[in-house]
């Protein structure tokens, strides 16, 4: 299916769009303000800026007009008519492809997927996108406003399984919207635990903080980002932390984005 697609829109020609910043030129085929993608802003910016921009360093120097101007496009370009190409510069290396593209299939939900030129296994930019093997892609169901990446689907979880702060992220993440209403419970139950590590404390905050900004509650987010602010002080020299410290950089960024 994703092979089939690759080769049709490798055939057409595309047309330069806009360019956003000096370092991202972004392209597509006739161009149309589509609107097709219904998707809270919470989950696009926080999928599309962790795994196009951070994953694999693939552009981790990217700014907020940069990634700003990338997701704005897609979500008003990218259909099931119309797939989207993105160039960015990297200077001394072969320049980072990108394609979007929707495939629509009757019975099942929309899937959104990322096509790049980064070879994952070597570790370098490809001539041109690829979808061989090695490539780096990614792809996400569309379940009414929720974008969830293939393997946060509920069916591929045994939630059972789970201790209270990752089955709360994982129903903020997986596709079912009413799991959401459930993310604050379970968090709240899990910090009554006065033995947990400073890992699993940082953790579960950063799971509310995260709920709250899907939410749009400015209060508690405030109230959430000054605690985990003054938690990372305390603790700056606490190496376990060091993940959970970029992954609370990456919140912050996503969210100058909703803000923009």
């Amino acid at each position: 299916m994703f092979k089939k697609l690759f080769i049709l829109t490798v055939l057409i020609l595309t047309t330069k769009v806009f360019a956003q910043s000096e370092n991202i030129e972004i392209k597509t085929k006739n161009l149309k303000k589509a609107n097709y993608l219904k998707v809270n802003d919470f989950y696009l910016t926080h999928h599309l800026y962790i795994d196009m921009f951070l994953r694999e360093n693939l552009y981790p120097e990217a700014t907020i007009a940069d990634v700003d101007a990338t997701i704005k496009a897609i979500k008003t370009y990218v259909s099931e008519e119309s797939s989207l190409d993105i160039e960015i510069d990297k200077p001394g290396k072969r320049n980072y492809l990108i394609r979007i593209a929707v495939i629509k299939k009757e019975n099942t939900p929309d899937i959104l997927v990322v096509f790049t030129n980064w070879d994952a296994k070597d570790k370098h930019f490809e001539k041109k996108i690829s979808i061989e093997n090695d490539s780096y892609t990614r792809w996400y169901y569309l379940v009414d406003d929720k974008m969830t990446y293939r393997k946060d689907i509920s069916d591929k979880n045994d939630y059972s399984e789970m201790s209270k702060s990752d089955l709360a992220n994982a129903y903020l993440f997986d596709e079912i919207k009413e799991n959401d209403d459930q993310v604050e419970k379970l968090i709240e139950e899990n910090l009554v635990d006065n033995d947990l590590s400073i890992t699993e404390e940082i953790y579960s905050n950063l799971i509310l903080l995260k709920l709250y900004i899907l939410q749009g509650v400015d209060k508690n987010i405030k109230v959430m980002t000054e605690y985990l602010d003054e938690k990372f002080k305390e603790h700056e020299l606490d190496k376990g932390i060091n993940g959970l410290k970029m992954a609370y950089k990456a919140t912050l960024f996503q969210k100058q984005l909703m803000d923009k």
